[in-house]
């Protein structure tokens, strides 16, 4: 035997040592570990402590829905003169109070005046003719009771004074009516109310029926809502409710619930009476919170005590066992949740106990020890 062939042979049999002893070393590690965990103080070995609740099933449950509507006045209005004219003075400018009654603007009259005063002298002309008709026709009368003058005359006479007399009547309906004219020259405010906009300045030359100026009613605001068909019944007339416009919740009272659907949107109209017109104005947004009741049957769980499960669910954690301090995973679906509790269905009993937090740290089949079993999880 060569030198090399005992050089080989001697390397192969310190190789096979060092393996022998590497293993050996990692027994010994691994006893040493399960011994050191066998002497762990009790503590460590104590269940972990969980808060538990009781599962309470229910029929169904209600969840909000807001209802935006708008903010109108009981009663806006553009005033118009309802002639042509100029436009002599506009008596207030946007944003002015009014009353019911006030002047508002006015139209140049002076050729309503002139008239009046043509009308006055044929007045007074057709006056005179009517009283010349009726001593004509009281002569007559005086000659025909003599035989003097013949009937007919008497009667010519007195269809001329009936002429005369009708002329007058003519003429003061005339003047009736130009006075009428004069009168609604003056526009003015048909109700207590606030200047909105004014389309027009003085010497403006307008038509009939041309907007002058916008008034919007100083009583209580009202909101128009479209109420979905399934919730409008929550709504009766006279009911207080509140509306929420901006920051501001507002007291209010269900004025009207029209007896009409929209065909478009299936909903139902409410007008909603504001107590406070205060930091409030028509075109704001108003919200009005109903409910909707939902026909699942379920429970109300606090959304900590859900954890992830398999394909989109989610899992509960319930403690069995006879001194209920075992823990099973039960997987449920979520069909509601509004952030802080979720509503829950799936295989849930009426009364089991259930793990309301923590829940990233158990797996099914542990131990724990109960902190408190405190009211079901419903809201």
């Amino acid at each position: 035997m060569t030198a090399v062939q005992n050089s080989d042979k001697g390397g192969q049999r310190n190789l096979f040592i060092s393996i022998v002893i590497f293993f050996i070393a990692l027994i010994v590690l691994l006893v040493t570990a399960g011994f050191g965990n066998a002497t762990h103080s009790p503590e460590a070995r104590v269940p972990m402590v969980v808060s538990t609740a009781s599962v309470k099933i229910q029929d169904g449950f209600e969840t909000p829905i807001n209802v935006f509507g708008l903010v109108e006045s009981p009663k806006t209005t553009s005033l118009s003169f309802d002639m042509n004219g100029q436009v002599n003075v506009l008596y207030v400018d946007e944003g002015a109070r009014v009353s019911k009654g006030d002047k508002v603007a006015q139209l140049d009259v002076q050729r309503l005046k002139a008239r009046k005063k043509e009308l006055e002298a044929s007045l007074a002309r057709a006056k005179a003719d009517a009283a010349l008709a009726q001593i004509n026709q009281q002569r007559t009368q005086t000659l025909v009771d003599k035989n003097l003058e013949s009937a007919q005359r008497l009667d010519e006479v007195k269809a001329a004074l009936n002429i005369a007399k009708a002329q007058v009547s003519e003429i003061e309906a005339a003047l009736d009516s130009l006075l009428v004219d004069v009168e609604k020259a003056t526009l003015v405010a048909p109700f207590d109310g606030t200047v909105n906009q004014r389309f027009l300045d003085e010497g403006s030359v307008v038509s009939a029926s041309s907007p002058i100026i916008g008034i919007t009613s100083t009583e209580n605001y009202q909101a128009r809502f479209a109420v979905p068909a399934d919730i409008v019944a929550q709504f009766d007339v006279d009911q207080q409710v509140k509306v929420r416009v901006g920051d501001h919740a507002v007291p209010a009272t269900v004025t009207q619930r029209l007896p009409v659907r929209n065909v478009q949107t299936r909903t139902v109209d409410i007008l909603v009476t504001l107590s406070s017109n205060t930091q409030i104005r028509p075109g704001d947004m108003a919200i009005l919170t109903g409910f909707r009741t939902h026909h699942e049957k379920g429970s109300w769980l606090p959304v900590n005590a859900l954890s992830n499960g398999l394909r989109g669910l989610w899992r509960v954690f319930v403690l069995v066992g006879e001194k209920d301090n075992k823990l099973e995973a039960r997987i449920v679906e979520v069909v509601y949740t509004d952030g802080s509790h979720a509503f829950v269905r799936g295989a849930l009993k009426e009364g089991e106990h259930y793990v309301t937090e923590g829940t990233h740290k158990l797996a099914p089949g542990q131990m724990v020890s109960l902190q408190q079993h405190t009211p079901a999880g419903a809201r």
